[in-house]
């Protein structure tokens, strides 16, 4: 896998250098995730996004874009006077996102795709002691949409949102929480990622 990787970011970057009809950079941003069916509800574990990106220009109107980023995402359960009990969850990945990007004028673009993704580490606390990983599976596998704004010709401004397609974990969980994408395609057992992105590109050429 890390081979795959190395692979990847070396042909990111040589696309990068290609003249027209590809551009290559870098984007940066913010993730606010959950996890559905961990009984916990709302985006708020806050983490870091990066990465480098290619996009290549197929018609007037259409791009394919592949970006090689780290995520991390997970769930947070924060304690108050009302919740005395403390759960965080998180998962770092390295996600290879590919997409397709359509041009709408005077817009910006609309963004769809699929994320696969491998996590490499994973931490966290409750109030009772350490979290045990060792039912959460290495890879995602996720749907993408987003909308896109071009700031300048060089930056734009991205927000996404990403839903696992299959389990991260395989548990059944008794009256867990899921999310209205969830509820919509049937989810009733496991863990899916459930995140929302800001991020802003840059284009280096």
């Amino acid at each position: 896998m890390k081979r795959t990787l190395v692979l990847l970011v070396m042909a990111a970057v040589c696309r990068a250098g290609f003249p027209q009809p590809f551009h290559g950079g870098l984007v940066a941003g913010i993730c606010a995730s959950q996890v559905d069916g961990d009984t916990y509800a709302g985006y708020n574990k806050l983490g870091f996004q990066g990465g480098v990106f290619v996009t290549a220009q197929l018609t007037q109107l259409l791009d394919a874009r592949l970006e090689i980023r780290y995520v991390s995402r997970g769930a947070v359960n924060p304690a108050s006077k009302d919740n005395t009990g403390y759960y965080k969850l998180a998962l770092n990945y390295i996600d290879l996102p590919l997409l397709a990007e359509i041009s709408i004028k005077q817009f910006g673009l609309v963004e769809l795709g699929l994320v696969p993704g491998y996590m490499f580490h994973a931490g966290g606390r409750y109030d009772e002691g350490q979290l045990d990983f060792q039912s959460f599976k290495k890879f995602d596998f996720g749907t993408l949409l987003g909308a896109g704004f071009h700031i300048t010709p060089k930056f734009s401004v991205d927000v996404r949102y990403s839903y696992s397609i299959f389990s991260i974990r395989d548990l059944e969980s008794a009256g867990a929480y899921y999310s209205w994408f969830g509820k919509l395609f049937g989810r009733s057992r496991g863990d899916f990622n459930n995140y929302l992105t800001l991020g802003v590109s840059y284009i280096l050429k």
